[in-house]
């Protein structure tokens, strides 16, 4: 069983590591989308294309109000319920199996 525990507790490790690079990337992108007016810059590129990843499937269903989008502060939410909820359970899991 501690082969199962090791596993779980590494896809835990693993996925918390991804939410925190998607939550970083998220708020850069926003900052660079305030102060960078140089909009093919490759560092803004780069943050683009990471928070994309969560943003997009946010923004088709959820149309931007008015001048305001508001998927990044949904995304975040999302992305912290989700290390909240999964990544504690995941550890939980682990440490039981162990």
């Amino acid at each position: 069983m501690f082969v199962i525990a090791n596993f779980l507790r590494a896809l835990a490790v693993t996925l918390r590591v991804f939410i925190y690079v998607e939550i970083v990337s998220i708020l850069i992108s926003v900052i660079f989308s305030w102060v960078m007016p140089y909009y093919y810059h490759p560092a803004r590129r780069f943050f683009e294309v990471l928070s994309s990843l969560i943003l997009n499937p946010i923004r088709r269903f959820l149309p931007p109000i008015g001048p305001v989008d508001i998927s990044p502060m949904i995304a975040i939410f999302i992305l912290l319920f989700l290390d909240g909820f999964l990544v504690e359970t995941l550890f939980d899991l682990a440490v039981r199996l162990s």
